[in-house]
């Protein structure tokens, strides 16, 4: 193993840059997805989605990663590409889950008092798919975080090219260390998010 400080860092960082550009991606359009096929109009979609997306969820992320690649070709956009569409599946189908089981009950009170469809969402559908919106986020995390390493085949760069530098000349220390990097990374984020979630949803409570 011959990798010094400034390596790993840089390796660190790239890995956390493809992650937070594909994952924040993915929240946001997985969010939008959901709430557009959750409305009344859209539910019979919205149940076929969320049938969908519990399916897609068993696709390994070589398979996606492979066929971004032979599209896209190598380099860090492909990277971003794959982990953002492979997160996403996640996220649409915790949010979509989420909000097609919101308590009916609280949706006709809420429209007894004369909120409309707007304040309904935000006020009353939201809030009580806080829970389920931070599981799906903290997986799609996980998932991110560890497909990252894979994308490394495809010029994404990375902690996987300490693995894959590993694997190449039989060093078992380099495969070691970039498996407990991106263990520790997972961990990390994994935390901070649940500290996030935490706070989120005591506030939402008063």
């Amino acid at each position: 193993m011959g990798f010094d400080i400034y390596y790993i860092l840089e390796k660190i960082f790239q890995h956390l840059y493809i992650f937070i550009i594909s994952w924040g991606m993915a929240i946001v359009v997985g969010s939008l997805i959901s709430i557009f096929i959750t409305r009344e109009k859209h539910k019979k979609i919205g149940t076929k989605i969320l049938i969908l997306t519990g399916t897609l969820q068993a696709v390994p992320s070589i398979a996606i990663i492979a066929i971004i690649f032979l599209f896209v070709g190598i380099g860090i956009v492909p990277a971003i590409i794959s982990l953002f569409l492979y997160s996403l599946v996640p996220i649409i189908f915790n949010n979509t889950s989420a909000l097609l089981n919101v308590d009916k009950n609280y949706i006709e009170i809420a429209k007894g008092m004369g909120m409309n469809k707007k304040e309904i969402l935000l006020k009353i559908e939201i809030p009580l798919s806080m829970s389920s919106f931070f599981s799906g986020i903290k997986n799609a995390a996980v998932i991110d975080i560890a497909t990252a390493t894979v994308a490394s085949a495809i010029g994404g760069g990375g902690l996987g090219e300490i693995i894959y530098i590993g694997i190449s000349n039989f060093d078992n220390e380099s495969i070691i260390l970039g498996s407990l990097l991106v263990s520790l990374l997972a961990i990390f984020v994994n935390e901070s998010i649940e500290i996030v979630e935490r706070k989120v949803i005591k506030y939402k409570e008063y």
